[in-house]
């Protein structure tokens, strides 16, 4: 597998498990408001904008981490399709 694609995976786990924690620290922000008070919700949603900013953080990174379509780790598949296809992977032939 390439590289690149492995870091990409990764990278989009660690964005879910971020925006996951941030669902989860609101919504316990909520719950525990009524019964412990402004401090208590508080600190919840100051988890839940941390683990927000994290997922902001690492979608940046991955942006410029993922492979770039047919340009990069798709290249092989695309031109492997033109040949199955055509039998040749030229897609222009030279003019003379």
């Amino acid at each position: 597998m390439n590289p690149r694609i492995a870091w990409h995976r990764v990278l989009v786990t660690v964005v879910v498990v971020f925006l996951v924690l941030t669902v989860g620290f609101y919504a316990a922000s909520v719950l525990l408001a009524p019964a412990d008070g402004r401090n208590v919700a508080g600190l919840f949603v100051g988890w839940a904008m941390f683990a927000m900013i994290g997922a902001i953080v690492f979608g940046i990174i991955d942006f410029f981490v993922r492979p770039l379509g047919g340009r990069s780790g798709d290249a092989e598949v695309i031109a492997a399709a033109e040949e199955a296809r055509t039998g040749s992977t030229r897609t222009q032939t030279p003019s003379r």
